[in-house]
């Protein structure tokens, strides 16, 4: 069923042009700019990495203009083994990741990232490249914000402790070229953005005709949840939509997320669902997709002793994904240097078919 094409892409542009013209001179505190860029580069970012970023990142400055420069290396040694199958183990250099925060001033700002993972691109790309402009005006402590270019979609959370990615992040985790407006602050976080996906349904025109929205809240420090929706979850970077000459209609999708900091407790538990169903012919042509109406779900727990050290404990599982695949695991890492975090994780999974035992040590390095 086709969606109308006109009714998001004319009030983005009229809120655009009002937030332009209102642009002026630097008025508010920068980091609260900087916290919606910091939510994009979550996406890429693991807990390990957060915790070795430098406390002195490398800065070019002229005429009060800034580059923050960054980067990611990920060295991974796993070890595998299949009930009644075969044991396998490798090395790889998991993930590279180079940044660039160009700050204009506190209400023009930008963000760019070149990503090459191993198993995920055959060549360095640009994953990430952001445009942010703030209505520099605050309106009840929170700022109109609006996010523009390549990105990850404010659908979803992510968050985890783990090595591996969580099988919610598998499952919805979306990058498009896309146009955010937000209005966000200490308590809560709204945004909602219009992009022309590259999975239309049969016969349907080169539209923008795609949307997502999220909105979080932050009622007290430690404890946050939030709510997403998505139009369209064959957009997603697992490319569940093998066929687009099968794909009659969109299938919506819709996340939830809570996360909850107390003393050095952390949980974490998120939900990501299909709102409507696959067709019959869309499961048989898949590989991740297993069933019609896909779920996928994860709650983690985790302990920080000190800023050194860090244990999680998890359970994840997947219905209509992946062959309903549960995994149950563990992870403990700690900071060798600065900059750097050493971390072993153990997962077990049963997909109704196979059961298995993976162990993933990683040598993160940020700078």
């Amino acid at each position: 069923m086709n969606r109308p094409r006109r009714c998001l892409w004319q009030p983005l542009m009229i809120i655009l042009i009002m937030m332009l013209s209102s642009v002026a001179a630097a008025q508010p505190d920068y980091e609260a700019m900087r916290s919606q860029i910091e939510n994009l580069r979550e996406r890429i970012a693991t807990l390990e990495a957060e915790k070795t970023k430098p406390d002195e990142p490398f800065i070019l400055t002229a005429r009060n203009k800034s580059i923050t420069l960054g980067g990611l290396l990920e060295l991974e040694a796993l070890w595998d083994k299949a009930e009644g199958g075969d044991e396998t183990s490798d090395l790889q250099v998991a993930t590279v990741e180079l940044s660039a925060d160009v700050d204009i001033n506190e209400n023009i700002a930008a963000h760019l990232s070149l990503l090459w993972e191993e198993d995920g691109t055959e060549n360095i790309e640009i994953d990430q490249a952001v445009i942010f402009l703030r209505h520099p005006v605050p309106f009840w402590s929170h700022y109109v914000t609006f996010t523009g270019g390549k990105m990850y979609l404010p659908f979803g959370k992510f968050n985890s402790a783990f090595i591996s990615d969580p099988l919610t992040l598998e499952l919805s985790e979306t990058n498009s070229t896309a146009a955010v407006l937000g209005f966000q602050g200490n308590l809560i976080a709204l945004h909602i953005g219009a992009f022309n996906g590259e999975v239309d349904t049969h016969d349907d025109d080169d539209q923008i005709d795609s949307w997502v929205a999220s909105v979080e809240l932050t009622p007290v420090d430690g404890f946050a949840f939030g709510i997403s929706y998505l139009s369209d979850l064959g957009e997603s970077d697992i490319e569940l939509v093998q066929d687009q000459d099968l794909y009659r209609s969109s299938v919506a999708a819709s996340g939830a997320y809570l996360s909850w900091q107390l003393w050095e407790i952390n949980l974490l538990a998120e939900s990501i669902a299909a709102l409507e169903s696959f067709s019959a012919e869309m499961v048989d042509a898949g590989e991740d997709l297993t069933g019609k109406k896909p779920w996928a779900w994860n709650v983690e727990l985790s302990w920080e002793p000190n800023e050194r050290w860090q244990l999680g404990v998890k359970t994840e599982g997947a219905e209509d994904f992946q062959n309903d695949l549960k995994r149950y695991g563990a992870v403990v890492s700690r900071g060798l240097f600065r900059n750097t975090v050493l971390g072993l994780e153990y997962l077990y999974g049963d997909d109704n078919e196979d059961e298995s035992h993976t162990v993933t040590a990683q040598l993160a390095l940020s700078f």
